[in-house]
C-alpha cells in the first residue's frame, strides 16, 4: 500500500478520530506513511474559521508530540483553501509552523461553496462550461501563486456528476502546463469514487494529460475518519500506472522525493 497523504483527523471540524487511532489503522492496512492533513479555513461561509484559528496550535503541537513515539511514519501537512485576496494571509500561515507539505484546494467560487450538498443546486443554475473554466482559472491561480506543494482533487467541480458536453482538453492542457510550471504535484484522490461522480479525482482524461507534461502525484484517500483511512487507493494506484506513472512523491520539509509505486 502506498502513503496516504490526504488525511483529517478530529482537529477538522467535518471529521474525527485521534492521530493514534489513525496510526493503528495505518498498521492494520499496511499503509506505509500517513500525512495528516486537516483543514485550514482561512475564511468559510459556515463559520469554521474560528474553530481553526483556535485548532491550529494545537494541531501541530498533538503531531509533533505523536511523532515522537509513533512507529509509523507520519508527516505534517495541511490542506488549505486558496482565495485570491487572502494569499499574503494563506503564505504568512504557511510559514508559521513546520510543515512537511501543503495541498492547495479549490472549494469556492466567489461565495459558493461547490462541494456542500446544501448548495449543490447552484450547478443547475449555471452553465456547465462556464462553470468548470471557472473553476480551473482559480486552480491555475492557486498553482501560480507559489504557496503549495500539492494540487487537492484536481477537479473536485465534478463531485455532483455536472459535466459540460463541451470538449474539456484545452482546460486540461492549460491547467496541466501551470501545475508543471509551478514544480507543484497533482493529488490522485480517491474520494470522488464515493461522491455523486463515482469516479476518482482526476479524471482519466485528465491524469494521462498530468502525466504527458510530467505533473508528478501523490495519494490520498481524502479520509475524515480512522476506518476511511487509505479507502479506494488501490483503485488510484491502478488507474496512475495505466496512464504510466511509475513513481509517487513523499514529501519532508517541502522537499519532494519520488518512490516507486
Amino acid at each position: 500500500m502506498v502513503a496516504d497523504y490526504h488525511v483529517h483527523t478530529r482537529a477538522s471540524p467535518d471529521a474525527e478520530g485521534s492521530m493514534e487511532e489513525y496510526a493503528r489503522k495505518a498498521k492494520q492496512k499496511k499503509i506505509e506513511e500517513v500525512g495528516f492533513s486537516d483543514h485550514i479555513f482561512l475564511w468559510h461561509a459556515d463559520g469554521w474559521s474560528d474553530f481553526l484559528v483556535r485548532a491550529r496550535p494545537v494541531y501541530v503541537q498533538d503531531f509533533l508530540r505523536f511523532k515522537e513515539k509513533t512507529e509509523i511514519p507520519v508527516k505534517l501537512g495541511a490542506e488549505v483553501d486558496f482565495f485570491q485576496d487572502k494569499i499574503e494571509k494563506t503564505a504568512a500561515f504557511i510559514r508559521k509552523y513546520p510543515f512537511d507539505y501543503v495541498i492547495g484546494s479549490v472549494h469556492v467560487i466567489g461565495n459558493w461553496a461547490i462541494d456542500e450538498p446544501s448548495t449543490k443546486d447552484e450547478y443547475s443554475r449555471r452553465d456547465p462550461f462556464r462553470t468548470y473554466e471557472e473553476y480551473f482559472r482559480l486552480v491555475r491561480e492557486m498553482c501560480s501563486c507559489g504557496l503549495f506543494d500539492v494540487l487537492g482533487h484536481p477537479d473536485l467541480i465534478k463531485i455532483f456528476g455536472t459535466k459540460p458536453k463541451e470538449d474539456l482538453t484545452a482546460i486540461y492542457e492549460d491547467t496541466a502546463e501551470t501545475i508543471a510550471s509551478s514544480q507543484m504535484c497533482a493529488e490522485i484522490n480517491a474520494k470522488g469514487l464515493n461522491r455523486p461522480c463515482r469516479e476518482i479525482y482526476p479524471s482519466e482524461q485528465f491524469l494521462k494529460v498530468l502525466y504527458d507534461h510530467d505533473v508528478p502525484i501523490t495519494f490520498g484517500s481524502d479520509a475524515h475518519e480512522p476506518n476511511d483511512l487509505g479507502k479506494n487507493l488501490e483503485e488510484a494506484v491502478r488507474l496512475a500506472k495505466k496512464v504510466g506513472y511509475a513513481e509517487a512523491c513523499r514529501f519532508s520539509d517541502s522537499e519532494k522525493e519520488p518512490v516507486k509505486i
